[in-house]
């Protein structure tokens, strides 16, 4: 895993903020969203505070907190974008973003949903070595996993292909890949008998990812919290309510708070506080 760092400028190493008191007895790997880096989310993540003043860091100074970083990946939807735009010229470039999976369209992600399959792969089974690294210090019942927006996709979806029971996971502003398909998995509605050639790719990707009705049904002991807010011009409400209802389906016990506004953001004046009744309930320090 990458050294601590406290750089400012962004870069693509993992971001590792160490335990500010003399134990470390928990560690929580967050995810960042599209377009963004680890440096950056370790910056401005401990700048949301609880109402009583206080960052995560300064409740919590046993925790280590993991900040991992997206390879940059091509996205086929900006270059869409760009190559039709009138300085696609002085935009040639800008298409490789930092993204843990590509996606066509956020409000509809089923769209074009082949287009997730390799970054997914890659950056599913890089978080597993960053929480197999992590559990060589300790237990894996005190790794806590999470991320927000597309990197809470990815998580979640880590999360259920480990095997692994972890600490607990948080969730922040998602949406769930391949949500239809992975819905049928406690009931057996993927029928090898489907025709489109395009589910057959996604039944395998789902099984490549060790997805599959086993596998889901034995993770029931990781609690969940999951947020979203009303007012997310991103990623839309539905979304992320619809993720939370298929968690739930899979065996999981989630939390859910949804608050009226807050952007794509920790809601301001109640995100940390939810989040420290969650940690409390999971870390029992």
């Amino acid at each position: 895993m990458d050294s601590e760092t406290n750089e400012a400028i962004p870069n693509d190493a993992t971001t590792i903020v160490a335990p500010s008191g003399k134990n470390h007895t928990h560690t929580v790997i967050f995810l960042h969203g599209r377009d963004d880096f680890g440096s950056d989310l370790a910056q401005y993540f401990f700048d949301s505070k609880a109402s009583d003043g206080r960052s995560l860091a300064e409740i919590y100074p046993s925790v280590r907190w993991v900040f991992p970083t997206a390879k940059l990946q091509y996205s086929a939807q900006r270059d869409f974008e760009f190559s039709n735009s009138s300085f696609a010229e002085a935009l040639k470039g800008e298409e490789i973003i930092s993204q843990w999976f590509d996606v066509w369209d956020i409000t509809t992600p089923e769209d074009k949903e082949d287009l997730m399959i390799p970054g997914l792969k890659e950056s599913v089974g890089q978080i597993l070595e960053i929480i197999k690294e992590e559990a060589q210090e300790i237990p894996l019942e005190r790794i806590i996993l999470g991320g927000i927006s597309q990197g809470c996709a990815t998580a979640i979806l880590t999360l259920l292909s480990s095997g692994m029971d972890l600490g607990g996971f948080i969730g922040w502003y998602s949406w769930l890949p391949f949500q239809k398909r992975i819905e049928c998995l406690p009931t057996g509605c993927l029928k090898s008998k489907d025709d489109d050639a395009n589910i057959k790719n996604l039944e395998g990707t789902l099984s490549s990812l060790s997805l599959s009705a086993t596998q889901t049904s034995s993770l029931t002991k990781t609690l969940v919290f999951m947020a979203h807010s009303r007012d997310d011009e991103t990623v839309p409400f539905a979304q992320g309510k619809g993720l939370e209802q298929t968690i739930e389906l899979l065996g999981h016990d989630v939390i859910w708070k949804d608050y009226e506004d807050g952007g794509h953001w920790i809601q301001p004046k109640h995100g940390v506080d939810d989040m420290v009744a969650f940690l409390e309930k999971v870390m029992a320090i």
